[in-house]
């Protein structure tokens, strides 16, 4: 019986690898003829790449009806420091090619050279601990901003519908001030 299991398996083992075989025959059969038919369509539209390429390339038998290669405007006086004028000089003469077609718009003349700008005003300055103990219950707003800017500003509607501002001031994240303002006038000062 040991026996006739092994030739069976052998048997088909060998019909395994005759069906492997004949199907990669087949698949190569059809992948080569496909492979041509693919190849001819490239060669076809490089062919037709090559007669459009060699068109192009073939100057135009009449000169007299291509398009001029490069279009020349009127000339445009610019002046120059000094005083002295420069003047570009004339156009070519155009031969045998069409007219010249005119230009679209004449250049602008050169904007002078104007000197840099004044440098940024120096900025507000820092309040200080004396600043803060000058500033009094019933100052306005602008005369306590006039001292400098606050490190850091809140703005709030309190119960009463009165707009309330606190500005606290610090130095080097260490706060030394609080100024509290309502309706735009200094309700309290806070020095520390």
């Amino acid at each position: 019986m040991r026996g006739i299991l092994l030739v069976l398996a052998a048997g088909l083992a060998g019909a395994q690898t005759m069906t492997e075989v004949g199907a990669s025959a087949a698949g190569g059969a059809i992948g080569s003829a496909a492979g041509k038919k693919v190849s001819e369509g490239i060669s076809a539209i490089f062919g037709k790449v090559d007669k459009a390429a060699g068109k192009a390339a073939k100057p135009p038998e009449d000169n007299s009806k291509s398009a001029p290669l490069l279009e020349v405007g009127p000339a445009v006086v610019v002046k120059v420091q000094g005083g002295a004028e420069s003047v570009p000089p004339p156009p070519p003469a155009s031969g045998h090619r069409a007219a010249a077609k005119p230009a679209v718009a004449a250049a602008e003349p050169l904007p002078e050279i104007l000197p840099p700008p004044p440098p940024p005003p120096p900025p507000p300055p820092q309040v200080t601990v004396e600043d803060l103990k000058r500033v009094a219950n019933g100052m306005s707003r602008e005369d306590v901003l006039k001292l400098g800017a606050p490190s850091s500003r809140i703005m709030m509607d309190d119960d009463e519908g009165h707009l309330v501002e606190v500005y606290s001031y610090a130095d080097k994240d260490v706060s030394f001030g609080r100024v509290r303002l309502k309706d735009g006038v200094v309700s309290s000062v806070e020095v520390r």
